[in-house]
């Protein structure tokens, strides 16, 4: 039998029933199949299987991914750096795991037990944490000489962007210098939480209880935080710009210390670093001459969130996959520019030029395309006669999602499979 002890002191029995392992440390990769096999039996309801118990077992780097683990025993387990990516971890106890630098990207971790564990480092993008427990715990043995776990659960220095974590109880983690960028945190608990250097940038935190929290330039440009409690919070350079507030609970916040400007600041064309100014140039020099000097922008996957692009010619550049995260492209031309699978995330394409452009699998929340234009363009050959081709504003697979579509016309767009309509 062991004893799980929590941040407030208390003791919960957690006899360890299920069928263990071994004894060894390292289990080889055909015992954990046996295990998992054995487990999935146990799901079933069928007497043959058995529910996995792989506490205290070095599971490190471990390949685990896409495996159903639900309600499986991970007390005390080492899981650093191990691959959980697509796991179902519905109910599992991971109470006083190591989960350090392991990928649990789309990970279902609903009602799962993280109690005292360390997750530093960790992937947790678009996982599912719905009603976890992640507050402090540690564990100690009979004889009451050892233990295992943390009195404050540690996700530091996580990614979990567009992760969902509602109604999560976070009273005291620390999550320092993590992102949860686009995160869905409604009605989590971060009491006494640490978010210093965090950010969360167009979460979603309507109703959280962040009371009593550090939040020591902690981002959250963009966020809803409707009807939250940030009472007695302790903020210093936090930033707050186009952030949602409505009813939020305010008492003991020294405002001071928060930027509260309605829109968010964008990096302006002179501040540009160097390589992006020539690529950006030498492209509208390609636009300007029909192709005969310069060259075409090729910018996928760069990283230009809160770049000001507003107004500027960027038709037919390449932008895939890019993180364009609040930008300002108010006015932009991007005719048949290539925007497939980019992170529009708050961006500002109120105005733009939008025809036979692919947005393909993009991610347009809370985007604003108020008034943008969209439709379909004829392709023609470099002497300016019709291929037979007719690109439309590709919208198919994007998420929409609180998007502003004031005016703008989905009618002429390929919306195949669009998300949030």
């Amino acid at each position: 039998m062991n004893l799980h002890t929590g941040a407030m002191g208390h003791i919960i029995l957690g006899a360890l029933e299920p069928h263990r392992m071994s004894t060894e440390q390292r289990p080889t990769s055909e015992a954990i199949a046996a295990v998992v096999a054995s487990h999935q039996i146990w799901l079933k309801g069928r007497p043959e299987g058995r529910q996995a118990n792989l506490g205290r077992k070095n599971l490190d780097q471990a390949n685990l991914a896409g495996l159903v683990l639900n309600r499986a025993v991970f007390v005390g387990a080492s899981l650093a750096k191990a691959q959980l990516a697509r796991a179902g971890l519905v109910e599992a106890d991971l109470f006083a795991a190591n989960l350090a630098g392991a990928d649990l990207t789309g990970a279902n971790l609903t009602k799962a037990v993280l109690r005292g564990v360390s997750l530093r480092g960790a992937i947790l993008n678009h996982a599912n944490l719905t009603d976890a427990d992640c507050r402090g715990g540690v564990m100690l043995n009979t004889d009451g000489a050892t233990q295992i776990g943390r009195n404050q659960t540690d996700i530091t220095d996580c990614l979990a962007e567009y992760a969902t974590a509602t109604r999560a109880q976070m009273s005291g983690v620390d999550l320092g210098g993590s992102s949860l960028i686009g995160a869905n945190l409604e009605g989590v608990v971060l009491f006494g939480a640490n978010l210093t250097g965090s950010d969360l940038s167009y979460a979603n935190l309507r109703g959280a209880d962040l009371s009593e929290s550090r939040l020591g330039k902690t981002q959250f440009v963009g966020a809803d935080l409707a009807h939250a409690n940030l009472k007695n919070a302790a903020c210093t350079e936090v930033n707050l710009q186009g952030a949602i507030l409505q009813d939020a609970k305010m008492e003991g916040v020294d405002v001071s210390k928060c930027n509260l400007s309605q829109a968010p600041s964008r990096l302006s064309p002179a501040a540009f670093p160097d390589g992006i100014r020539t690529i950006l140039e030498a492209h509208e020099q390609w636009l300007g001459s029909n192709g005969s000097s310069g060259r075409q922008a090729m910018l996928n996957g760069a990283d230009l969130s809160y770049y000001d692009l507003s107004r500027r010619n960027l038709s037919g550049g390449s932008f895939s996959g890019a993180k364009l995260v609040g930008a300002g492209l108010h006015g932009s031309q991007l005719t048949l520019a290539n925007l497939t699978g980019c992170n529009l995330l708050g961006a500002d394409l109120s105005e733009a030029i939008l025809v036979g452009a692919s947005l393909a699998n993009a991610n347009l929340f809370r985007a604003n395309l108020a008034g943008a234009v969209a439709g379909a363009i004829t392709i023609r050959d470099p002497s300016g006669k019709p291929t037979g081709r007719v690109l439309a504003t590709d919208l198919s697979g994007a998420n929409l999602t609180q998007a502003n579509l004031g005016g703008f016309d989905l009618g002429s767009c390929r919306t195949d499979e669009a998300a949030g309509r």
